[in-house]
């Protein structure tokens, strides 16, 4: 990352949080409380949720995901998850967290995924285990910003493939829109025989 925070330009003291200053961040729509769970329930209806911030709401924070997610910055998303957990409780210590996979053609565009790191960064502070391996993105398709949750559905589906049985999960992605990722890699854990206990996001759309 560079010298400056990412918003300002001031100059940053080392491991802030995304590149971020501390007086922008002050800024940031977080979510608070039970107010992150009751939008997430709405839309999912999950018991465990973690979110972080209301995206397009405050200064700076679709600039910070998107260089989270298409900016070649790993550490950002590593720093965001590590601010994220230390702003919330963690799931129970038998939970593993899986990280929304992007497929293999997006990987070695991007150089990374971001929900990786960002899983990477709530594992280091809580404690957990980040499984790779259980979900699968086996379809490569077009970009579905601004897709109503129908068709995110109808996009997705038959796109994610679950591996192994019998694990009690936490699911981790960069933003919750309408929640459609959210619920068909849910189906697939589920059909494999997974128990998904809830979700991770740094946004909510």
């Amino acid at each position: 990352m560079r010298g400056g925070c990412w918003t300002c330009g001031e100059r940053l003291s080392p491991n802030e949080v995304a590149g971020v200053c501390p007086a922008c961040r002050w800024r940031w729509p977080l979510i608070d409380g039970g107010a992150g769970k009751v939008m997430v329930q709405e839309r999912l209806g999950w018991d465990f949720v973690v979110a972080g911030v209301r995206v397009r709401e405050g200064p700076g924070t679709e600039e910070v995901l998107h260089r989270m997610k298409y900016g070649g910055f790993p550490k950002v998303a590593l720093s965001l998850g590590r601010w994220l957990a230390e702003r919330h409780p963690s799931p129970p210590k038998q939970c593993v967290l899986v990280p929304v996979p992007i497929h293999w053609r997006r990987r070695w565009k991007r150089g990374f995924n971001q929900t990786e790191a960002l899983a990477e960064g709530l594992a280091q502070s809580w404690g957990l285990e980040v499984r790779r391996d259980l979900l699968t993105r086996v379809r490569h398709g077009a970009s579905l910003t601004g897709a109503s949750r129908e068709g995110r559905l109808a996009a997705l589906r038959s796109t994610f493939v679950a591996h192994g049985h019998g694990l009690r999960v936490v699911l981790v992605d960069d933003v919750c829109t309408t929640g459609a990722t959210a619920s068909v890699c849910r189906e697939a854990l589920e059909t494999s025989g997974h128990v998904v206990e809830g979700g991770a996001w740094v946004g909510l759309a």
